[in-house]
């Protein structure tokens, strides 16, 4: 007679369920489910289980996990410890002591495929909602039944869940840009933004936001990183790119300008790759910049205790079909600021290059409004 080798469930009946259990421990202190934990406490993080429910799986996996959601229990990242192989099973589920401690993010016992646990909760300020992470460990075991293919999951363990409040809209600190602000009025997520993959030493790391169908982008330039980049060089890096962008690379002599100098991913921060160009430094359209001092199409700005320039230009494309040139198809403005705290960093507030039809006066206004929320 042929067996099926299917997942068989044997409950002992000396089980009781209320020697059962998963248990967190923070700082080394029972957390019990339901409860209210601090961020700054979290990495202390440490589960154990006993008395798992008594099956029978001939091949498969178990997975104790770890797992944060936002506060609508959708998903974010998750860390886990799992056993494959019958023995490995078998031994993991019946002979781990209940006094075992498993570290889930300052030891070697779990793993993820995702990010790390600081990336994570960086990552959340400023996610309306991430203000609150749900934390949910949990115990099951699947049974292959086929290659590479599982059964359904059979829990081991009752999961348990603790929240942990990562932040408040009156002081949200920002860590990549090391400020923070009110965010009352800006009732828009802000995410994290990178310019490529984390793992290359040239990419910067800011943040944005999108409303009305524009992305705004907020980022800090260290000078330690880029020796002698201040303010005015910072807007004299962003001015000539921008100028030699909207006129194929080809500019006027007193015009040109080495890039190696500092290397900022301007291409990547504002998205130069789209149709869309600047008008006012297009020679073409705006015949007299030719012969402009470049840095002269700035204003200056005072914001107390960040001072620097503001810049603001329509944008044109040129149609594909009939080759006409479209202009005012959307708004462009950057502001360039000394960081009001550290001066180290340098500021950095614009919307990407693009069609929109959000007006001047709009994006100029939105971006004043993130610009005071700053806390000095």
């Amino acid at each position: 007679m042929k067996i099926n080798r299917l997942l068989v469930i044997v409950f002992l009946f000396s089980f009781t369920f209320s020697q059962a259990q998963l248990s967190a421990f923070i700082n080394g202190k029972e957390v019990k489910s339901g409860a209210t934990i601090s961020k700054k406490d979290l990495a202390s993080l440490q589960v154990s289980f006993k008395n798992p429910k008594d099956v029978t799986v001939y091949s498969g996996f178990t997975n104790l996990y770890v797992e944060f959601s936002d506060n609508t229990k959708t998903y974010i990242n998750h860390w886990t410890l799992q056993k494959e192989g019958y023995t490995a099973m078998l031994d993991f589920m019946k002979k781990t002591p209940a006094t075992k401690k498993f570290g889930v993010f300052e030891g070697k016992d779990f793993l993820t495929r995702g990010n790390t646990l600081q990336w994570i909760l960086d990552g959340a300020n400023g996610v309306e909602k991430q203000k609150t992470i749900r934390v949910e460990v949990g115990f099951w075991v699947k049974e292959e039944t086929g290659y590479k293919e599982y059964g359904p999951k059979v829990e081991l363990l009752e999961s348990i869940f603790f929240n942990v409040p990562i932040w408040e809209s009156k002081n949200l600190y920002l860590p990549y840009l090391d400020l923070t602000i009110d965010k009352t009025n800006i009732k828009e997520d802000i995410n994290t933004s990178q310019t490529g993959s984390t793992d290359r030493s040239d990419t910067e790391v800011g943040y944005q936001i999108h409303k009305n169908q524009e992305t705004y982008k907020i980022y800090t330039f260290e000078k330690s990183a880029h020796p002698g980049l201040t303010v005015d060089e910072l807007a004299k890096d962003f001015i000539h790119r921008v100028t030699y962008h909207s006129n194929n690379d080809k500019v006027k002599k007193i015009h040109e300008y080495d890039f190696e100098k500092y290397n900022l991913p301007w291409y990547n921060i504002c998205v130069l790759f789209r149709d869309e160009q600047i008008q006012n430094v297009d020679y073409y359209i705006t015949k007299d910049v030719k012969s402009k001092d470049l840095m002269s199409l700035y204003e200056k700005v005072d914001f107390g205790s960040m001072k620097g320039y503001t810049f603001q230009s329509g944008l044109y494309n040129t149609g594909r079909q009939d080759g006409k040139t479209y202009k005012d198809v959307g708004q462009f403005r950057i502001y360039i600021l000394n960081h009001p705290t550290n001066p180290d960093l340098t500021l950095m507030m614009c919307n990407e290059i693009g069609r929109g039809t959000e007006t001047a006066q709009a994006i100029d206004t939105y971006m004043q409004t993130f610009l005071k929320s700053i806390k000095k």
